[in-house]
């Protein structure tokens, strides 16, 4: 990488004075993976070519006030994220009959009617949705549509692998919903199609090692080896059209059985009644050869007559088909729960923290070798529309603590802080100073506030095409609740900023 006194250093600096003549220019969150000469090819030619806007919709499940929902907004915030909508916000639940009062079944029917108010010309609008007390957004949207859209072509490319192209086009299959992904299947049994209809990793064999997929008798985490294979709901992006139509079959799911449990029980009992029926599928469309090559080599398949397994009815057509996907790598959010060995936050910059940290972790020697091209070559992440001198605005990202996998070298976009066990929770108070933010948070959050409004980033789809994403709401500095209602920031957060900012106010 570059050093202090680098030509790549002294070019940003160049690029912010231009960013701020111009206000607005799309560099800002051109997409890192085309790299520093991409960025600039934009700058020279953002003035001549027209980029076609959508919305980034960024919805948090949230029905009051609470500083580590305040550590969601402020993150959110600094990161260049669409000032995001809070779902449920001042709803009381308290029927005793449902499960949590009510407030598992608000979450699903929240998001739909927030969808359902969207007109179908903003069908191909992403959505973001995360949980509202312990998500901590870390890298910028840009880095978050690219690897949404990467996911979703690899994924293709397996499906139709897995699948057979016949059956694929037949049927028009195409993963559109990335969900994140855990080790553990819960809330289901081993004998659910939550748990055995969906799809294998696509993590490598070796991932954690000799003994990946195995048990090693770790009694606080039997998980701890696993790769992540099955659906967690604390964060998940589409396009608003096919999250809408999923959405609608969780509420006719929840409505008939309104102590369902959670929308994390409904959304992966979706997943895998898909992956039963694409099976079905696979199967409807193969040839008398396939067929026969199957029966030949012994290939097994979900729909096998099994001793213990709960089938699913064979159906016609593709009734069951939603287009969702998992996130294997934890490449946009990564849950915490059941790998809470995994991560620790790091300089990339420090390779003798990289190799003791590790090792602390059974990794030796180090498989991090050098950050990640699309977060190395965005934006440096104190770079801001509206520079202030109060920060080393050239500073690069491999010099910042980025909170990243040991074992497979991810530096996740979102942070979910799910992990309970031991007491984890505790580490949205604790490891909250460890964010690459936290030191100039207060005047980064107030540079962002103040700057121009732009899309919050520019990315190039796998075709190639390029497209602008705005944040639906023009406010910063705060949310905006479903009804419409603008949530000021002194209103929603003023009460936690000593926690927040922890700069004795100034």
């Amino acid at each position: 990488m570059q050093s202090v006194s680098s030509p790549g250093r002294r070019r940003w600096v160049v690029i912010a004075v231009v960013a701020v003549l111009l206000l607005f220019l799309l560099f800002s969150n051109e997409a890192g993976s085309r790299g520093s000469k991409r960025i600039i090819a934009s700058l020279k030619s953002s003035f001549h070519v027209e980029v076609p806007p959508g919305y980034l919709h960024v919805l948090i499940p949230a029905d009051h006030k609470d500083v580590n929902l305040c550590k969601t907004v402020v993150s959110a915030a600094v990161t260049d994220f669409s000032t995001p909508t809070l779902i449920n916000w001042g709803e009381s639940f308290k029927n005793p009959k449902l499960v949590g009062n009510g407030s598992h079944l608000a979450k699903i029917s929240g998001v739909l009617a927030y969808l359902q108010k969207l007109g179908r010309e903003r069908d191909d609008d992403l959505v973001l949705i995360v949980d509202g007390y312990d998500v901590w957004f870390q890298l910028r949207p840009s880095m978050l549509i690219a690897r949404y859209y990467a996911i979703n072509e690899a994924a293709n490319a397996r499906i139709r692998k897995a699948m057979g192209s016949r059956a694929m086009d037949a049927e028009k299959i195409e993963q559109t919903i990335v969900f994140s992904a855990q080790k553990r299947c819960w809330p289901w049994k081993a004998d659910d199609p939550a748990c055995y209809a969906i799809p294998e990793w696509s993590l490598p064999a070796d991932a954690y090692g000799p003994e990946t997929d195995v048990d090693i008798g770790f009694k606080k985490n039997p998980y701890v080896k696993f790769r992540q294979r099955y659906l967690n709901s604390g964060n998940v992006m589409g396009r608003v059209g096919s999250m809408r139509t999923l959405y609608q079959r969780a509420m006719h799911k929840a409505e008939k059985d309104a102590n369902f449990g959670s929308d994390q029980k409904i959304l992966s009992e979706i997943f895998g009644d898909q992956e039963f029926q694409r099976e079905v599928m696979r199967e409807r469309h193969q040839s008398s050869w396939q067929r026969f090559s199957g029966w030949a080599t012994g290939k097994r398949s979900i729909l096998d007559s099994h001793s213990t397994r709960h089938p699913r009815e064979r159906r016609k057509g593709q009734p069951d088909e939603f287009g969702i996907g998992l996130d294997y790598a934890s490449l946009i959010g990564h849950p915490t729960v059941f790998c809470e060995e995994d991560s620790e936050w790091l300089r990339h910059s420090d390779a003798e923290h990289i190799t003791k940290a590790s090792a602390d972790r059974g990794v030796d020697p180090p498989r991090i070798k050098e950050l990640a091209t699309d977060v190395s070559e965005s934006q440096p992440p104190f770079l801001t529309m509206v520079p202030t001198g109060q920060h080393a605005e050239d500073q690069m990202w491999r010099e910042v603590p980025l909170y990243s996998n040991v074992w497979t070298s991810v530096v996740p976009g979102l942070i979910h802080h799910n992990a309970h066990r031991d007491g984890l929770k505790k580490l949205r108070k604790t490891a909250w100073d460890r964010m690459w933010y936290f030191e100039g948070l207060r005047w980064l959050y107030n540079s962002t506030v103040a700057g121009p409004s732009g899309p919050v980033a520019v990315v190039d789809d796998a075709s190639g095409k390029r497209q602008a994403w705005w944040s639906p709401t023009r406010n910063k500095g705060g949310a905006e609740s479903d009804k419409g209602k603008w949530l000021s920031w002194a209103h929603l957060c003023g009460e936690y900023e000593g926690e927040l900012f922890r700069d004795g106010g100034e």
